[in-house]
C-alpha cells in the first residue's frame, strides 16, 4: 500500500511481489481498476526460473537469494539477467496479501522492455554458455541487439546492465 499518494489509481503502473512455492514471482502491469485492498492488473508474470535453478542447484551467491525473496524494482535485474518464463496476466491482485509497489512508466517501459526483447535469453547465454564460442556468440548477439534498441532508456539501461556484468 503506498501512503501519502492516496492510493493507487487506475492507470498507473505496478511492480507486483507473490508468493510461488519457496519463491516470489513478479508482474509488472497496469492497474485497471482498485476495489478496496484489490486491484485489477494487467500486464506480465515474470517467473526467475534460471535465478530458481541456480539458487536450488547452490550455483548462487548471497545476492541473487536476496533478490529471489525480496524482489523489488530496482534489484529485479538481477532476475532479468537469467532465463525467466513469462506469462500475460489480467487478475486481481490482493495489496493485504502480496506485496504492490507503484512504479512510474519510464521504470515499466524498460522493464517490459527487457520481456519484450527477449534480453533474458541473451544475456543468460552469454553470461553461463559452457563454451567460449558459445559466450562469444551470445555476446555479439547482445551487442547487436543493443544496437537496434531504440528507447533511450530500455537502451542506456541495457548498456549499464552489460557493461557492469562485463559483457561489452
Amino acid at each position: 500500500m503506498l501512503f501519502g499518494r492516496g492510493g493507487i489509481k487506475p492507470g498507473e503502473f505496478v511492480f507486483v511481489v507473490q508468493k510461488d512455492g519457496d519463491y516470489n514471482r513478479v508482474t509488472i502491469g497496469r492497474i485497471q481498476a482498485v476495489k478496496g485492498s484489490k486491484v485489477h492488473v494487467a500486464g506480465t508474470q515474470i517467473r526467475p526460473s534460471g535465478l530458481i535453478e541456480r539458487v536450488s542447484a547452490g550455483k548462487a551467491g548471497d545476492r541473487s537469494k536476496q533478490v529471489l525473496a525480496s524482489p523489488d524494482p530496482n534489484n529485479c535485474v538481477f532476475m532479468l539477467i537469467d532465463r525467466v518464463e513469462t506469462f500475460p496476466f489480467n487478475g486481481e491482485v490482493d495489496q493485504s496479501l502480496d506485496r504492490v509497489i507503484w512504479i512510474n512508466e519510464n521504470r515499466y517501459l524498460v522493464l517490459d522492455g527487457w520481456i519484450k526483447e527477449n534480453l533474458p535469453e541473451i544475456f543468460a547465454a552469454a553470461l553461463t554458455s559452457p563454451t567460449e564460442e558459445g559466450r562469444e556468440q551470445a555476446k555479439a548477439a547482445l551487442r547487436e541487439k543493443m544496437s537496434s534498441l531504440y528507447e533511450r532508456d530500455l537502451k542506456d539501461h541495457v548498456y549499464a546492465v552489460a557493461r557492469s556484468a562485463k559483457l561489452l
